[in-house]
């Protein structure tokens, strides 16, 4: 696991090697083990390296071919490594080590660009070959690894994290209108933008080739959308295990030491159980709770790890835990609020203290329609046989009773389509209230911009296979899964220098799920049946009669503490008013929360507080020090100082 960075002159010029150096330096934390930068002709290639796998020299990056005409630079793990390994130097490939990067180069020298269909893991890489005078820029299938880039027609400056890509004074550092009421619709800024305009993040499955034709990007994978309705429960049961077997036992692939986050959930419990299946020794698992029990898993967890046997610790969070907010805000790159960063990032430091490497439930909900969500929009739509135009009708007197009213809520929602029910319930600031929170001025210029238009698109492509309810699971998988879920995961583990993978994120897994029929994920109200029924012979069962608990943090228990003197003094000072992207008024309606229901006051107040804050860190301060921290906390911001002294 690594930080890449570098610059290409696709048209002419030469690179700053002392810029891309101190590039560099700004992803530290993503690799403290070795670094390197190779520049040569128009092209500079950095590394920041975390060592994993191959620990020697062999497995220093930028990394060269045998005759140095192919350069890469590679952030990932490539599981399929050992079975490729041998194909190659049957094939007449020599080696240098046991470096699965070297992986990249040879099958490079056979495919092109189409290698990128031999690769099974999670990964961000620049390949350069200087014969052909050609730049590559890939991220993996579901976007677990990161890529920006920024294209001014005649060069490519792209990282894996966007404080390194602004470092460049070239790459612009002005704001995206359209980019700020996206975040306050999803609580992310969804790819391809980024929250700067001129930035852009390569999507997940795809590819940027840049040469002297110029810049392209391409998709080179797309996850099915049709279901086999062939496969029967028990066919699916038994290929689920092998699967899961095979994509637990493939990661457990390290030179490090190595241990898996457990929640008390059924995405981490099967992942434990498998590891413990696969491992010689007791797993080393890493849990996280909060004092609110209404909130916390430990219990769960707890009875998880006696039953296979693990080496368990746990930690409890507290709500001095938002003394991280700047720390957590600079990491996180781009505005971004969702809360459960929070203990996201305190197992992940828990966890570093024991392993390089830990393995993780994260892709479950989206891939065997874990979320509550599911349910609800399949009882909703029970009154989609009424014509939409007379269920707008009969959903305009909500109009008047406002989004905080139940009766309201409900008579609203039913005037609208599946997919857009859907939204909005995901949102923060669905349409009618963050209108009533941004500007005039901000109003004006994103009065054309849709948030929900690429996400109904998503949806639309699914829908027209598998139908209207099933088609949400692939649009979360697509959007939330990819946007927030893997961006938390990432930045918070790379904070503490830690490396997570994903067996539920395979993309072998994830294809073969894509094809059981509904009616296996969601069975009645049981959510993820198939991946229950899998785990039958391995959990207790209690463990899978669970409900839906999710990794929340109880917000709305901390604002009365120094959650709420913490929004109060960054959302009223002078720097946030002056900026012009919010309305006085309306924040302090927002505050106020009167007639609100304290957990959505507490999730929009939490995204407001983390817009102003990412404001202060990347916009207030000068572009030389968004470097910094590299290895320790950010400095407290005022308001989070004074709030840790109270």
């Amino acid at each position: 696991m690594c930080g890449i960075n570098g610059v290409f002159h696709y048209r002419s010029g030469e690179p700053d090697r002392e810029l891309v150096r101190r590039q560099a330096m700004a992803q530290r934390h993503r690799g403290p083990d070795d670094w390197d930068v190779w520049c040569e002709g128009p092209v500079a290639l950095a590394q920041r390296r975390l060592s994993i796998v191959e620990l020697s020299a062999a497995g220093h990056q930028p990394m060269p071919n045998e005759d140095r005409s192919v350069w890469v630079t590679f952030n990932g793990e490539l599981y399929n490594w050992p079975e490729i390994k041998p194909q190659l130097v049957a094939r007449g490939h020599t080696l240098r080590g046991n470096s699965d990067t070297e992986m990249l180069l040879h099958l490079w020298e056979e495919k092109g660009p189409a290698l990128l269909q031999d690769l099974r893991g999670m990964f961000a890489f620049a390949l350069y070959d200087k014969t052909q005078r050609r730049l590559l820029l890939a991220r993996d299938r579901l976007g677990k690894k990161p890529l920006f880039y920024h294209d001014d027609g005649k060069r490519i400056v792209f990282a894996s994290e966007l404080k390194s890509l602004v470092i460049d004074p070239s790459v612009p550092r002005e704001v995206d209108p359209q980019s700020i009421s996206d975040f306050l619709t999803y609580q992310y800024v969804p790819s391809p933008q980024s929250i700067l305009r001129g930035v852009r993040k390569l999507p997940p499955a795809h590819c940027l080739i840049a040469d002297e034709k110029g810049v392209r990007v391409e998709r080179y994978w797309s996850l099915p959308v049709e279901a086999d309705p062939r496969i029967g429960p028990d066919e699916a049961i038994a290929r689920l295990r092998e699967l899961l077997a095979e994509s637990v036992r493939i990661r457990l692939m390290s030179d490090v030491p190595l241990g898996a986050f457990l929640s008390g959930g059924i995405d981490s419990s099967v992942v434990v159980a498998l590891m413990a299946a696969a491992s010689s020794a007791p797993v080393k698992t890493f849990s996280i709770g909060f004092e609110d029990q209404d909130f916390s898993e430990l219990a769960h967890a707890g009875k998880v790890a006696r039953h296979l046997g693990t080496e368990h610790r746990e930690l409890v969070v507290r709500p001095r835990a938002l003394e991280l907010m700047p720390r957590l805000v600079w990491g996180m790159d781009e505005p971004f609020s969702d809360a459960s960063m929070i203990p996201t990032f305190h197992v992940a430091e828990m966890a570093r203290r024991h392993v390089t490497v830990a393995l993780s439930g994260d892709g479950g909900d989206e891939a065997f329609a874990g979320y509550v969500t599911y349910p609800w929009a399949r009882r909703y739509a029970k009154l989609d046989f009424v014509p939409r135009p007379l269920r707008q009708l009969l959903a305009s007197p909500s109009a008047l009773l406002g989004p905080d009213d139940a009766l309201g809520r409900k008579l609203h929602r039913m005037g609208l389509s599946v997919v857009d029910r859907h939204l909005e319930a995901m949102s923060h600031f669905p349409p009618r209230e963050r209108h009533a929170v941004l500007s005039a001025a901000l109003r004006a210029s994103t009065a054309r911009h849709d948030p929900y238009k690429a996400a109904r698109a998503v949806h639309a492509r699914a829908k027209a296979a598998v139908g209207d309810i099933p088609a949400l699971l692939h649009l979360d998988a697509m959007t939330y899964m990819t946007d927030d879920v893997l961006v938390k995961v990432d930045r918070t583990s790379m904070l503490n220098s830690l490396e997570v993978r994903a067996p539920l994120l395979d993309h072998v897994v994830l294809e073969y799920v894509a094809k059981l029929p509904f009616d296996l994920k969601l069975r009645g109200d049981v959510t993820k049946w198939a991946l229950k029924e899998t785990a039958r012979t391995l959990l207790p069962p209690d463990i899978l009669a669970r409900g839906k608990q999710g990794f929340g943090v109880p917000l709305e228990r901390w604002f009365g503490n120094d959650f709420g003197r913490l929004a109060r003094e960054v959302l009223l000072d002078k720097r946030a008013r002056d900026r012009g992207w919010l309305d006085p008024a309306g924040v302090e309606r927002v505050l106020k929360g009167e007639g609100a229901r304290d957990d959505k006051r507490a999730r929009q107040v939490f995204t407001l507080v983390c817009l102003e804050l990412w404001a202060q860190t990347w916009l207030d301060r000068p572009r030389e020090s968004l470097a910094e921290p590299v290895d320790g906390p950010l400095p407290l911001h005022e308001a989070v100082a004074a709030t840790a002294k109270g």
